[in-house]
């Protein structure tokens, strides 16, 4: 990290001409740097690895508490000998192509934590069959501890990434480096030898008769082979990050000049410098960087900005995120849907949870961030319930009026007629109310159930005078209740027994629907409103990989049954949408 930290360092006391930033060129190893900030000769230690467990201990044991260790870079993908993703070999004669974290576990540790909690010895324990399901494992690896007692620190990423704390196998076959091959070279030119050998090791060090096999962070995918890419984003599971760390303890204020350096190396400048480092280093993702500066004002968690009625169900997702993700935690700032498109765009925000969509000036400002297009995604239908803050959008008349029934061509001709000689007789109606005129009320043009009710159910074309818009639903009830010739439009939950919810349908000859809860989760409904979760993809980026697990977690069968679980009545997608949303996500880069 010399080069890098060097860099960092001279682009500082430009911008701090007042400071010194001294960089000890003496100190070579990440455990020597740590001894400087355990005596209290560094203000900051850079780590191509995780600290080391005890490391951790002897600075508890010092002063009560853990370093404070803020991801700074990504590894790289196959740069020899610095810190790069690790690639899972197996020789080129084995079928083998992909494998969960949780099988890797099983392979290769003596006592797993995770899955039926023990280890396999053959390939047939894994899934393969014919002459190979008896066939034995034989795993490769580096020795597990040196003589300091300590793991290398590919061994330390391994035991925490991979083996979720559980040693390594008792007959791994151990490679040590030795003149001319270094120990990764050694583990996978002994994979090469051996059909039945797996072994780990970098991208870097492949060689003929081995393979790379796809990894999935758990069970049922996706299965990623391993790129600059991947390791970049985070989407390949054995990418490995690059971190300073510092002593901060809890409840009070880095001090300032240590503050700075460390958002000087999270910066667009700083980030820069990583992709120029000799090792090649990957910048951080935008909500890496987020995710850091998180870290750095002391919240230690990723932040989620958006609409106050989800905070239920996003406590709820937190919480089955965070169990299969125990080191991710989440930072709900949940204070309307207009605070999450800005913050969204500025990347202070993972996603963004609306209970709307975009509002046109919301669309255009975040383009002119983010240079794309926001992503929604659906994860609940509205609410029922009258405690809820979003209900579907329905159509109502005074509770004496005998409208039977509305199509969405008939609701657009109301809302729409250039002329108002509409009368009540057009619709279906009889007696004194055939030659009455429509009284026509709603939401304002500007508020989102306006905005909703043009786009679905007018084709987008405006409201015909004289549409009284009102700001509020419980104004629009209140109206249309008062008012014998008065039709409107407004949120559900709002209804009261003054009027009468008018069954829609798409078309004639179509059965109508009152927007009851079967209807909805039938998709029967034609002006059914949802719940929406916005991600952020910048012109040729990928999606966060962190934001890509959240939705996959929310759109689960898990996930859906956690958001139908709220008192507020959000009702939960239906299978096929589901699997609509499910599809649009595995679509995107």
């Amino acid at each position: 990290m010399l080069p890098l930290v060097e860099s960092w360092g001279r682009q500082f006391q430009e911008l701090h001409p007042q400071a010194v930033v001294q960089v000890d060129r003496r100190i070579t190893l990440a455990s020597d740097g740590f001894r400087e900030l355990l005596a209290g000769r560094a203000d900051l230690v850079d780590w191509v690895r995780e600290p080391f467990p005890a490391e951790v201990s002897a600075f508890r044991r010092k002063f009560g508490y853990a370093p404070l260790v803020i991801n700074v870079a990504n590894g790289s993908f196959d740069a020899r000998g610095g810190t790069h993703a690790i690639a899972i070999y197996v020789n080129s004669s084995n079928p083998l192509r992909q494998l969960t974290v949780e099988q890797l576990e099983q392979i290769f540790s003596q006592t797993p934590n995770r899955g039926s909690g023990t280890s396999v010895s053959t390939w047939g324990s894994i899934g393969m069959k014919g002459s190979w399901a008896r066939r034995p494992i034989h795993t490769y690896g580096m020795a597990p501890l040196r003589s300091s007692g300590n793991p290398p620190g590919i061994v330390n990423f391994m035991e925490i990434h991979a083996l979720q704390g559980a040693p390594f196998r008792s007959d791994l076959r151990v490679e040590r480096d030795r003149p001319g091959e270094s120990a990764l070279q050694a583990i996978v030119r002994a994979v090469a030898e051996d059909p039945d050998g797996i072994g780990y090791s970098g991208f870097g060090y492949a060689l003929p008769g081995v393979k790379v096999v796809a990894l999935a962070a758990r069970p049922g995918g996706p299965y990623v082979q391993g790129g600059p890419q991947q390791v970049a984003d985070r989407s390949y599971p054995l990418s490995r990050e690059i971190y300073l760390g510092v002593n901060s303890r809890p409840g009070r204020p880095l001090p300032p000049l240590v503050k700075a350096f460390i958002e000087l190396a999270l910066s667009p400048k700083g980030q820069q410098a990583v992709a120029q480092t000799p090792d090649h280093f990957l910048p951080l993702t935008p909500a890496q960087v987020t995710a850091s500066r998180l870290q750095l004002l002391g919240g230690r968690a990723i932040s989620i900005v958006g609409y106050n009625d989800m905070q239920e169900m996003l406590e709820s997702l937190d919480e089955l995120f965070e169990r299969s993700h125990p080191d991710v935690h989440f930072a709900l700032t949940l204070k309307g849907t207009r605070t999450a498109p800005a913050a969204l765009a500025a990347g202070r925000s993972l996603l963004a949870p609306m209970g709307a969509q975009f509002q046109p000036d919301q669309l255009a400002a975040y383009r002119r961030v983010v240079g794309s297009d926001p992503i929604a995604f659906r994860i609940a239908h509205d609410s029922l319930d009258p405690r809820a803050r979003s209900g579907p959008l329905v159509i109502f008349v005074s509770a004496a009026n005998p409208l039977s029934g509305l199509t969405l061509a008939q609701l657009e001709q109301i809302y729409t007629a250039s002329h108002r000689r509409l009368r009540w007789g057009l619709l279906g109606l009889s007696g004194h109310l055939a030659s009455r005129p429509i009284h026509f009320y709603g939401l304002a043009a500007t508020t989102p159930l306006g905005r909703f009710m043009r786009q679905h159910a007018l084709a987008g074309r405006p409201f015909a005078r004289p549409f009284i818009g009102l700001p509020e639903s419980a104004e629009v009830v209140r109206e249309v209740g008062d008012d014998p010739l008065g039709i409107g439009f407004a949120a559900i939950n709002h209804v009261t027994p003054a009027v009468r919810i008018v069954p829609l349908s798409r078309r004639a000859g179509e059965r109508p629907s009152r927007a009851s809860r079967a209807d909805l989760l039938a998709g029967r409904y034609p002006l059914d409103r949802y719940l929406l979760i916005y991600v952020r993809i910048p012109p040729r980026g990928r999606l966060d990989p962190m934001a890509r697990e959240y939705l996959r977690l929310a759109l689960s069968p898990e996930g859906q049954r956690a958001i139908a679980s709220g008192h507020l009545g959000y009702l939960p997608l239906s299978g096929a949408e589901a699997d609509a949303e499910r599809a649009k996500l595995g679509a995107l880069p």
